[in-house]
């Protein structure tokens, strides 16, 4: 049975995506009183919660892929018993 992997690409997309998000909140953590910068905690939120959708559903495609290749191997092996 082939065993589908997440993309690589996919998943390095929602790592950098997450690591953005916390930059952000890392930059603007000792600026907190500076209002120029009040802007990077919800757009550092945005990444994080971006970041990790993209992971989820990379996690749930995969599963799926799975999924449908071991109910295949089972019904193929279900009809050759039934042979």
């Amino acid at each position: 049975m082939k065993r589908y992997r997440p993309s690589t690409k996919l998943v390095m997309i929602g790592v950098v995506l997450m690591l953005a998000g916390v930059i952000c909140w890392g930059i603007e953590s000792p600026l907190k009183n500076n209002p120029n910068t009040l802007f990077l905690f919800p757009l550092g939120l945005l990444f994080i919660c971006s970041g990790g959708l993209e992971l989820t559903i990379t996690a749930f495609i995969t599963l799926r892929k799975n999924d449908l290749a071991a109910r295949k191997r089972i019904e193929e092996a279900q009809e050759k018993n039934k042979r």
